[in-house]
């Protein structure tokens, strides 16, 4: 079964001890284009991750960024990697992440990144 980008960029930044190791992409089978999108996505993520994190913690009241549970964790910093990014349609890319979290994690954790993600501008 192919998966898209973001799945793969999940599982990548999800295998890591710490998001300030460099995320390198894991084996995949995605396309040409998936494949390029999700580089995109990590080099961004790599190049802005103290920024991204501020912006969690800025975003996220009351749960300090090392409160947060990793599945939401690592989809929130992609998330707000991809929205900064601006090359998919803001509703897409947050409807994307809360499916990941909830298949990965719970819907509760879902609804958080949902919250998160769709109160950055």
């Amino acid at each position: 079964m192919t998966h898209d980008f973001r799945h793969y960029s999940f599982n990548s930044l999800f295998s890591l001890n710490s998001y300030e190791d460099k995320v390198v992409l894991l084996d995949n089978d995605l396309s040409e284009n998936q494949l390029l999108r999700a580089q995109q996505l990590i080099l961004f993520f790599n190049e802005n991750v103290t920024n991204i994190i501020q912006i969690i913690e800025k975003l996220s009241d009351n749960w300090s960024f090392e409160r947060i549970a990793k599945p939401e964790k690592t989809a929130l910093l992609l998330g707000i990697a991809e929205l900064k990014m601006r090359l998919t349609p803001r509703k897409v890319i947050i409807s994307e992440w809360v499916k990941l979290v909830d298949k990965h994690s719970s819907s509760e954790g879902a609804k958080f990144v949902n919250a998160v993600l769709d109160n950055y501008e």
